[in-house]
């Protein structure tokens, strides 16, 4: 039945593989040319913009993202590289005023055959198998059948780790893929010819980039194509129907100049030179040439969402709450900690519902002993190597957004168990507990603590920091100005913390 299925698809005119080629590695580009989705020929034959009440809204539209892993679960893309990745795709999309939530949170799926495929039916079967109705569906994998990324129409997009992240643009090529914009090099895809000569009228072009990969004798189906001229007599009819597209000839990753135009000087059927232009996403110049949608793109891509693709789209406009970065509570400053294993205990951020937390021996995080993504503000390391510093650090997001930054990196020190220090916390305290607005915090340390750094902290009820000092405690009784006019009356919680363990005092605002 699956291969029925396949065979179905496959010679449908309707469906098309989009990919795109990564920068630095020798990685295939499309291999084969895409074709014009039916919707875009019926829309451009319309010539009927499409207007609703949401036309000058922003248009938030539903994502699924699938991390597949292993068999074993080796090799999935990092949490917190899958979020740089969200935050440049919506960066991409932002003048379009398109913006991406996530419908859920991440799907992980644990299958070699799909974690690198050679075969785009290996593709299909993944997105079939996987899918979450309402939703663009996004495959981050390590192989896909060779490419950069592909888009299968009604299925989903598939993208290479090394392809994407914070200065990629695959992903946003492929969503507009998804949109149903086509390449600018609409028949040239795998084609050589003589840049110095003129080109021809026509090209013909196979747009199943995957027939080949079938068991079946089918011939391969063609498409023709118009070449587009530089004059733009012809813009409406050739290549991607996209007038504010111009001319390109160019189906391989190409670098630009300073201008983001082409190197490689071309020439139209009529014989006049020109140069393709770098700017483009849905070109296959370098992602550093890459910078936008074309006018007539971006009006496409949400005349498709609002017509073909409304399910995706959220009914009404979704904000994107502000989210600030966690703060580590403990362990902190290298504070000694028992080699089985402790709990990381970091400040709630308003409005996040995921956080990254990671735990490595090296401050670079080359290797990564924790790397996991949670949405409580508390984390178990499991065991750890005895005698070692370990940094960690937390990152902090919710479904709307994701360019936010990591904490300052917090250490502490494994020690064997029997080695824990329990300080000695007579003569501690801070006074006065029940509080007015504006008065300040007295701290009173044991001698032992004389001369050591430490750091105070006050958090809300909610695990939201609202003020913070680092300590020299050079005297026994020091005076903390805690500036809390505004605060709000409640109940709030007091944290000092050095390398000899944390103590805590709840305080009352009235």
């Amino acid at each position: 039945m699956l291969r029925y299925l396949l065979l179905i698809l496959c010679l449908s005119a309707t469906f098309t593989v989009n990919a795109q080629e990564p920068t630095e590695e020798q990685v295939s580009p499309c291999g084969t040319p895409n074709g014009i989705s039916p919707w875009l020929k019926a829309y451009k034959a319309n010539q009927t913009p499409i207007f609703s009440e949401r036309s000058e809204d922003t248009l938030w539209v539903a994502l699924q993202v699938h991390l597949v892993g292993r068999d074993n679960g080796v090799g999935r893309y990092p949490y917190d590289k899958a979020f740089e990745a969200f935050c440049r795709l919506n960066l991409d999309f932002a003048p379009a005023k398109i913006q991406f939530y996530l419908k859920d949170s991440f799907n992980l799926i644990n299958n070699t055959e799909w974690y690198s495929h050679t075969t785009i039916p290996q593709g299909i079967n993944m997105m079939l198998s996987n899918n979450v109705d309402g939703a663009l569906n996004t495959y981050f994998v390590s192989d896909p059948a060779g490419n950069c990324g592909y888009n299968l129409p009604y299925a989903g997009v598939a993208i290479k780790h090394t392809c994407a992240g914070a200065a990629a643009h695959t992903w946003a090529h492929e969503v507009g893929h998804a949109l149903a914009l086509p390449h600018p090099f609409i028949g040239w895809e795998g084609k050589t010819y003589n840049y110095a000569t003129p080109t021809p009228t026509l090209v013909t072009y196979d747009y199943t980039y995957f027939h080949d990969s079938l068991e079946t004798q089918v011939p391969a189906p063609l498409d023709t194509a118009l070449v587009e001229l530089v004059n733009g007599s012809n813009c409406a009819i050739a290549a991607d129907l996209i007038c504010d597209t111009k001319p390109d000839y160019l189906s391989y990753r190409w670098n630009c100049n300073t201008q983001q135009m082409s190197s490689v000087k071309q020439k139209d059927p009529l014989g006049v030179d020109f140069y393709s232009d770098g700017s483009l996403f849905m070109s296959y110049a370098d992602d550093a040439c890459q910078t936008r949608f074309s006018p007539e793109e971006i009006q496409i891509m949400r005349a498709n969402l609002m017509t073909e693709k409304a399910e995706w789209v959220a009914p009404s406009v979704l904000e994107s709450p502000t989210v600030g970065v966690a703060q580590a509570i403990e362990p902190i400053l290298d504070q000694p900690v028992p080699f089985t294993g402790t709990i990381l205990k970091w400040s709630s951020v308003p409005n996040a519902t995921y956080y990254v937390v990671q735990a490595s021996r090296f401050a670079s995080y080359v290797l990564k002993e924790l790397d996991i993504l949670t949405t409580d503000t508390s984390a178990l390391t499991g065991p750890l190597v005895l005698n070692k510093t370990y940094f960690w650090r937390v990152k902090a997001y919710n479904s709307w957004h994701s360019c936010v930054d990591f904490n300052e990196n917090a250490s502490f020190l494994t020690v064997p168990t029997t080695s824990v220090y329990t300080p000695d916390w007579e003569g501690w305290r801070c006074y006065p507990s029940l509080m007015v607005a504006g008065q300040p915090l007295q701290l009173e340390i044991p001698e032992s603590w004389r001369g050591q750094t430490a750091i105070a902290r006050i958090f809300d009820t909610s695990g939201r920091l609202v003020w913070e000092e680092y300590l020299t405690m050079h005297s026994p009784i020091m005076r903390l100005e805690l500036h809390n006019e505004a605060w709000q009356t409640g109940l709030y919680h007091f944290v000092l913390t050095s390398k000899r363990g944390v103590k805590r005092q709840p305080l009352f605002i009235h």
